[in-house]
């Protein structure tokens, strides 16, 4: 009877230490998501007596204030599309999203407590907190109009750091008319409420060869030659590569230059499921990204037949990845193969500009060592020297890139990839470029990115 009563005890111990830890990660983690949440009545509660901070560019340009009126606080948008993914909205009938929605408590406080004090018993109002960002004004709007008509996403890093310069999704929606034009836009067909950079998971195509290839060093595969006939058949399956082209023997520097299918292919059936999938898991797909934004969390599949393996070794078959993952590989081997932490709020400021509390960078871990991340940052430069991503070229700065063409299913056009970073000696900027049904990453994606770096690399 007491042996019973023991273990009895003893689960119950163990069921409430579990709640306890569970409780500790939600607060530490999942705290600040679900309180953010556009379905949380508490963020269409009144505003009382705090007028809502201002949301400010690295530079301290204003992109979003608000304003009292005889009628009220008005929530004004400076550049109201260009931010509309990573501000959001701020709507008393819709709630929030973005920024406005994971940062409204700091928006809606201040920093004078005895000044919010004396607010309340006078009745009188007072600014909210600031909220002072990574994003430049300047090449957010660039970015944006070079993505006008087309349904894709583009986000640059800095690869040291993990602050994020550029944030776009597009279509976009203008966040001051949420309001009137609410119902349309949630049953639009093109998800323009939809932050396809961070949220959106698509098939990487041939950028994934770069994590293949990783793996492919790691096990001292990398002087084995293929022969390339310009197909592989996986038990019956057939993928070829790109025009049927057979690109004879070859070697992984080659391969990955001129993406060849083939290649890949042969040599992810060489490391099987397990070996792709541990290298998959280091570069943290199928793991929560921890950043100040919502990010999805990107999928590697545990199939191991071959006809699975052929697929997942040119990113194809279940594989997804968000456009932010995305970049976060690329900036991962710019950075001698350490992973950054991406987010995009630097600092909190009170109504007088005093900072109340900053964000420093932090590392996700190493995903490669130094040798492994300079032997594909050398073949990176290849595929933008005389590859397949000679459209990504910069004047007198080396690129690095890889680009990628994801067949998608239905008679659509392919995803368009491209993935990099320059200059590539001295990584300032990293960069996923996506273009939804664009067709080849090399004609459609390319040509974006190398405007983007260009325009990332003048920056002060």
């Amino acid at each position: 009877m007491k042996d019973r009563i023991k273990i009895i005890k003893y689960i119950y111990l163990s069921l409430f230490a579990l709640i306890c830890l569970y409780l500790l990660y939600f607060s530490l983690f999942e705290s600040r998501l679900i309180a953010s949440n556009s379905y949380n009545r508490r963020l269409r509660e009144s505003e009382g007596n705090i007028i809502r901070g201002s949301i400010l560019d690295k530079n301290g340009e204003i992109l979003a204030k608000s304003e009292k009126y005889k009628a009220g606080v008005k929530r004004t948008y400076v550049y109201p599309r260009y931010f509309s993914h990573v501000i959001g909205y701020s709507s008393a009938k819709y709630g929030s999203s973005g920024l406005e929605a994971l940062y409204n408590k700091e928006l809606m406080s201040a920093s004078d407590t005895m000044e919010d004090l004396r607010s309340k018993i006078n009745d009188y109002y007072i600014k909210g907190n600031n909220i002072n960002l990574t994003l430049d004004r300047s090449l957010q709007v660039y970015a944006s109009e070079l993505l006008r008509g087309k349904k894709g996403a583009v986000v640059v890093l800095k690869p040291d750091t993990g602050e994020i310069l550029a944030l776009v999704s597009k279509p976009d929606f203008d966040p001051s008319g949420i309001q009137n034009n609410w119902e349309s836009l949630i049953n639009d067909k093109k998800s323009p409420l939809l932050n396809r950079v961070s949220e959106g998971l698509y098939p990487p195509g041939s950028i994934f060869k770069l994590a293949v290839a990783s793996s492919i060093l790691k096990n001292n595969l990398q002087d084995i030659e293929v022969e390339c006939t310009g197909e592989v058949n996986a038990d019956g399956y057939i993928i070829k590569d790109s025009d049927g082209k057979a690109h004879g023997s070859i070697t992984l520097s080659e391969a990955l230059k001129h993406s060849c299918n083939s290649y890949f292919i042969k040599q992810g059936l060489k490391l099987g499921n397990s070996n792709l999938y541990n290298e998959a898991s280091r570069f943290r797909l199928n793991k929560k990204i921890q950043t100040d934004i919502r990010v999805s969390e990107s999928v590697f599949p545990s199939k191991s037949d071959n006809r699975s393996i052929a697929q997942q070794s040119i990113g194809q078959g279940e594989v997804l990845m968000t456009p932010l993952h995305a970049a976060m590989m690329a900036a991962a081997i710019a950075n001698d193969g350490v992973m950054m932490q991406p987010y995009v709020v630097s600092s909190i400021s009170g109504s007088e500009n005093k900072i109340i509390k900053e964000f420093r960078p932090k590392q996700i871990g190493r995903i490669m060592d130094k040798n492994t991340a300079e032997a594909i940052k050398d073949m990176m430069v290849e595929v933008v020297e005389s590859g397949t991503g000679t459209r990504a070229k910069v004047s007198k700065v080396a690129v690095a890139g890889k680009t990628g063409t994801a067949e998608v299913s239905g008679n659509q056009k392919s995803h368009a990839w491209f993935v990099g970073f320059a200059p590539a000696d001295s990584p300032k900027a990293a960069i996923a470029v996506l273009i939804e049904n664009g067709g080849g990453g090399g004609s459609a994606a390319a040509p974006i990115a190398s405007k983007i770096l260009k325009k990332a690399l003048s920056l002060r």
